[in-house]
């Protein structure tokens, strides 16, 4: 079967009106000494620098931290279980698994001793198990809770005819999504199927949430991708600039030290 690469671009996108009539207001600001962010579907808040990690719950108290970071560098708590959120050290092979207040559980999993020397990213899958990039076969991995193999994807840098190297993973929903470090955000099924790709070179940052891509440009702009139906829909954000996670109806950004958390009103047309 021949597939079709599709490079989509934001302005290729029509844009409802809807969307673009909702609007913010600012609920709380809070100090965070942090560079990163990420937000579970339970509305904690981990909050992430290179010395540890922080975990806030949705109006900023329960306050738990951590500073296991031994292994190395990584890339972001990976919180696709709100109860056991993880971290992968690429460099170490390691996987280190937390509770939904920070403490350690158990010993990190070894990947190496596992049979997976050249894991470069990973994320966990809601399917109880976890995705996994090997670089050295260019392919991803899927392998259940006792990394046990489901399935591979064969080598995707053949499929996708371009240079595959991951710089963050996500499940969300139905679909896996990759983004790659040229830009492209390629989207999978459950079952490690290409589905699509787009470029994101425009924004500062992403996610995913029930099959939908949320963009946030440099433009002060939000850009929410229907990924079933492919057309986007625009918001315009509270601030521009900083790291951000939306989670409706509340969207969070991290600038400058400072962690603001926004509520989205929907006005009489919406």
């Amino acid at each position: 079967m021949i597939r079709v690469y599709l490079m989509i671009f934001f302005f290729a996108f029509s844009v409802t009106p809807l969307f673009s009539q909702l609007s913010f207001e600012l609920v709380s600001e809070q100090d965070a000494e942090a560079d990163r962010l990420v937000v579970d579907d339970l509305g904690n808040i981990y909050l992430m620098n290179s010395t540890g990690i922080e975990r806030r719950n949705a109006v900023g108290g329960g306050v738990f931290r951590t500073s296991e970071m031994q292994w190395g560098e990584f890339q972001e708590v990976d919180v696709t279980d709100p109860l056991r959120p993880f971290i992968h050290f690429p460099s170490a092979g390691k996987i280190v698994f937390f509770d939904n207040t920070l403490s350690l559980q158990g010993y990190p999993i070894d990947l190496f001793e596992l049979g997976f020397d050249n894991i470069e990213s990973m994320c966990g899958s809601r399917g109880d198990g976890f995705w996994l990039w090997d670089g050295r076969n260019s392919e991803i991995i899927r392998v259940d809770r006792s990394f046990n193999r489901i399935l591979s994807t064969g080598n995707l840098s053949i499929l996708l005819k371009s240079e595959i190297r991951p710089r963050k993973m996500m499940e969300r929903g139905s679909f896996l999504y990759v983004l790659n470090s040229d830009n492209a955000l390629h989207v999978f099924d459950m079952f490690g199927a290409w589905k699509k790709s787009l470029t994101i070179d425009a924004t500062l940052n992403w996610e995913a949430e029930s099959g939908r891509i949320f963009l946030f440009g440099v433009d002060g702009r939000m850009r929410i991708i229907d990924v079933k139906l492919w057309q986007t829909f625009e918001v315009q954000l509270p601030v521009s600039g900083g790291q951000y996670s939306y989670h409706s109806p509340y969207l969070y950004c991290l600038r400058n030290n400072v962690l603001s958390v926004f509520k989205h009103i929907e006005n009489a047309r919406n």
